[in-house]
């Protein structure tokens, strides 16, 4: 395996700091000699921040409304034996 191929592999476990401090190691050196492998990264590293930055919203209020309805509906049949 090359060190692109490695450094690939193991995106999501470098950016999460979840590797040993030698294949983190192996991997920045790698990173700071090829250009594209850091492209790779960094693009990967700004996705997952824009993805944890979007889920941290409140789901709409209506959402809650159309579960309970939901939910109500449910019990109704049940007890009517539908």
């Amino acid at each position: 395996m090359n060190g692109c191929e490695h450094a690939v592999e193991y995106v999501y476990q470098y950016l999460d700091e979840e590797l040993t401090l030698t294949r983190r190691a192996r991997i920045s050196v790698h990173l700071r000699r090829c250009g594209a492998c850091c492209g790779a990264f960094e693009f990967e590293k700004h996705l997952k921040a824009k993805i944890a930055a979007g889920g941290k919203s409140e789901p709409p209020p209506e959402l809650f409304d159309h579960l309970r309805a939901l939910l109500e509906q449910e019990r109704t049949n049940e007890d009517s034996g539908s």
